[in-house]
């Protein structure tokens, strides 16, 4: 029989949880109709004596169950190996080893003396149980029950309880582990990026890929505020805009996570990135900003209307590149038009309104 693999609960014996504390109760049921024959003078007194004696043996028959119950630590075991499997420090089964063979051993050599030892220990409980006839016998018979049935308890839930709060307790402290451990690769390798110009060498975007892929969110929003900031910093001079470019692979990373596209953010912080690198990818950052709009509208966000007003930018840019006559472009008017008149509606993307002389210059000239 393995242990806390479920294989007492599989032989019937799994209602042990419930049937010995049940008797532990009926205990106490016994305890009072025998003193309710007592005399009303030691009736009470001799109750709550025979609950602190129940009480004292059931936790000393508990300790020793415990004891023999502690579970074994596999050494060794192979990762398939099934069954609960510790790597816990040992000290305790260690100490239940030496004091359980002490306890045997004492047990046998003094088992000549376990009567006489006995009959004293009954005769010093009669006088504290009301003094009958049967007070000694009554004494015994609860030390020896209750003794008993903590023993049985705290044995089994070693045995059987034990070894599972054990694994979990491990299973647990190993995803942590590895949380951590994922939430630090990816903060390290996120740095690598931001800070490549500084001197080392910047990882793949396979690379951010995947790291940020496995990251908590809570990682996630870390890594999003970190490159957000050295975006925002650093984007309007041109001898930092090369420093504003590093976010862009850490943006794209981030995008790739989103498996929900929940995060209208990354590609709103992607498409600015986009358009105020040192050559302006246009097409791509107002892709980005029209994904942002996308999501940040099925999501329900308020605000953030700089998105309009950054996507009709980009759409005046491509619109200048058009050649004459182009069938796409009384369509690209009507949407940077629909765009700047959504980022009117909103003060912080009307300023970028009023203030961007490409925008202002079409406002003034619209074409024909």
């Amino acid at each position: 029989m393995r242990l806390g693999d479920g294989s007492l609960r599989d032989n019937g014996l799994g209602n042990w949880m419930l049937v010995i504390p049940a008797l532990a109760g009926a205990g106490v049921v016994v305890v009072l109709i025998y003193a309710a024959e007592l005399p009303s003078s030691v009736r009470w007194s001799a109750f709550g004596t025979a609950l602190a004696i129940a009480a004292a043996a059931g936790l000393v028959g508990g300790l020793v169950g415990f004891l023999f119950g502690i579970p074994r630590t596999v050494q060794g075991a192979s990762a398939s190996t099934s069954g609960p499997q510790f790597d816990a420090n040992t000290n305790l089964e260690q100490v239940s080893d030496w004091l359980t063979k002490i306890l045997v051993g004492v047990g046998l050599v003094q088992i000549g003396r376990a009567l006489p030892g006995l009959t004293r220990l009954a005769e010093s409980m009669k006088e504290p149980l009301g003094g009958q006839a049967s007070s000694s016998a009554f004494g015994l018979a609860l030390v020896i029950s209750y003794a008993s049935l903590g023993f049985l308890f705290l044995y089994l839930w070693s045995r059987e309880r034990l070894p599972q709060e054990l694994q979990m307790s491990t299973t647990v402290r190993k995803e942590l582990d590895s949380r951590e451990s994922a939430r630090s690769n990816a903060l390290d390798l996120v740095n690598r990026q931001l800070n490549s110009l500084k001197g080392g060498s910047a990882p793949t975007q396979d690379e951010l890929n995947k790291v940020i892929a496995t990251a908590s969110d809570s990682t996630r929003i870390l890594i999003f505020n970190e490159a957000e900031e050295v975006r925002s910093d650093n984007w309007k001079d041109p001898q930092t805009k090369p420093v504003m470019a590093l976010t862009i692979p850490v943006f794209s990373a981030l995008i790739a996570a989103d498996s929900a596209d929940q995060h209208y953010r990354n590609h709103g912080s992607l498409g600015w990135a986009l358009k105020d690198q040192v050559v302006p990818d246009w097409s791509a950052a107002k892709d980005e900003l029209t994904k942002a709009i996308t999501t940040r509208d099925k999501v329900g966000a308020l605000g953030w209307k700089l998105y309009e007003s950054n996507r009709a930018l980009c759409a005046i840019h491509l619109y200048a590149a058009l050649a004459p006559g182009d069938a796409g472009a009384a369509a690209l008017a009507t949407s940077i038009n629909q765009d700047i008149q959504a980022a009117s509606t909103d003060q912080y993307a009307k300023q970028m309104l009023q203030s961007d002389p490409d925008i202002q210059q079409w406002i003034a000239h619209p074409p024909a």
